[in-house]
């Protein structure tokens, strides 16, 4: 059972850690669509083609109380405010299984009538859908032999995975028998990061190095909704994981 009392979690931090509060129930953000209009002569209305998706606007409104002794509402806000301007991530509590992804944060003036309590709006600018919550990748061993796996995405639109190969040579990936994304002389692993258009390797130390001369095309695999079938065809591949990246 859910509690009626949602917080924040922005960046894995309760907004309650600041003494805050959202006044009531959050609204459930949805994403516009883009499109581009047509006009066609000798045709009644127009034509439209979706291009995309819109950014979202989410406005909360955040209480403040706290015990006298622990400081005016002013000092703290200070606090508050560097940790809502550094944010990233945004989670509500009654969706223990998404998260938003923030890209601009406008904080309003805060009215302070008393010295311990205060409110404000905070507006994010947040991506268009929400993620579902990996904790692990979908993982699969490989033998010599091509590997073929058949997976699901529950996303509700075509998602941007990051795909990790394991072992070494050349490699052909095949997603739901379209497009093919070949690599050469993979060296211990090689990382295809759909969403942010990168190729690269993971050192030690956690650095990345750029691998992208080792891949065919530009091009970056999309997962559709549903069941999606993956094929990788290299001997020397021993373990393939998969980040769908699911988008709701």
């Amino acid at each position: 059972m859910y509690n009626d009392i949602i917080e924040a979690i922005i960046d894995n931090i309760s907004c309650k850690s600041y003494r805050l509060c959202i006044v009531g129930r959050p609204k459930v953000p949805s994403p516009n669509v883009k499109f581009q209009e047509f006009e066609v002569h000798g045709h009644n209305g127009s034509y439209y083609e979706k291009t995309g998706y819109e950014d979202v606007e989410y406005t909360l409104t955040f209480n403040y109380m706290e015990e006298p002794e622990v400081g005016t509402f002013k000092f703290q806000m200070r606090k508050i405010r560097h940790w809502l301007y550094q944010a990233q991530r945004l989670e509500l509590s009654d969706e223990p299984d998404i998260f938003y992804t923030i890209k601009k944060v406008e904080i309003g003036d805060a009215e302070n009538d008393i010295v311990e309590f205060g409110y404000f709006d905070v507006t994010f600018t947040l991506a268009p859908f929400a993620k579902i919550i990996e904790n692990n990748p979908l993982e699969y061993s490989k033998g010599p032999e091509e590997l073929e796996v058949v997976f699901d995405n529950r996303s509700i639109v075509d998602s941007e995975p990051k795909i990790i190969l394991y072992g070494s040579g050349d490699c052909t990936v095949y997603l739901n028998s379209g497009e093919s994304f070949r690599f050469t002389d993979i060296d211990e692993s090689i990382v295809i990061d759909s969403e942010r258009k990168l190729t690269y390797k993971t050192d030690a130390n956690g650095a990345h190095m750029n691998q992208s001369s080792k891949q065919s095309s530009n091009a970056y695999p999309e997962l559709v909704p549903g069941d999606n079938t993956l094929v990788v065809v290299g001997t020397g591949i021993t373990k393939v994981e998969i980040w769908r990246n699911a988008l709701v």
